[in-house]
């Protein structure tokens, strides 16, 4: 297929010589892959001079394919780059009630903003489910893993942060009458 995007680069320059440089290849190279494609093909593509390149009866009609296979080409690299930069598709994730109720609203909110392209299917479930069974992309856990998930190769586990208990009512002063009720002061800062 590479090659059939050579040769129409070829053809439409005349040159190998501009060929390569369209593409950032040799001369050389451009020469030798063009060859090796009509030894496979068992057809002379190419009329070749010292100065110029010109396609024979057999290019003509195997060109008008190359510029379909580039065409094709082009366009799956356009959609590809535009899946990375834009993803698509269905993200099913699945997460604790809880996690659901106070975390994830403002996480899917966030995240449907920046990739609008991508629907949400959210499970909301205490229980664990076997999130290959049930085909689920991501799984929000609290509390310890089992064994399995971490001798399983097709899980990707991420222990994302902890968190110790913690109850906060009102303001709080240290024995030194300092105010601890900021945000700063409560993580020691």
């Amino acid at each position: 297929m590479d090659d059939m995007i050579l040769l129409a680069e070829v053809a439409e320059t005349g040159s190998f010589t501009r060929a390569g440089e369209r593409i950032g290849m040799p001369k050389s190279t451009v020469s030798q892959r063009i060859a090796q494609l009509e030894a496979r093909l068992g057809l002379r593509l190419l009329n070749r001079s010292t100065r110029h390149v010109s396609l024979t009866g057999s290019g003509q009609v195997y060109l008008e394919y190359c510029r379909r296979v580039r065409a094709e080409v082009l366009a799956a690299n356009m959609a590809m780059t535009n899946l990375r930069e834009q993803p698509v598709g269905k993200l099913k994730i699945t997460c604790p009630e809880v996690t659901a109720t106070y975390f994830m609203p403002s996480f899917l909110h966030g995240f449907t903003t920046q990739f609008p392209g991508i629907a949400i299917e959210l499970i909301a479930t205490n229980r664990h489910l076997n999130i290959i069974r049930e085909r689920v992309d991501f799984a929000f856990r609290v509390g310890t893993t089992t064994g399995q998930l971490h001798n399983h190769s097709a899980y990707l586990l991420n222990k994302t942060g902890a968190c110790g208990r913690a109850s906060i009512s009102g303001k709080w002063h240290s024995s030194s009458g300092t105010d601890r009720s900021a945000p700063a002061a409560l993580s020691g800062a």
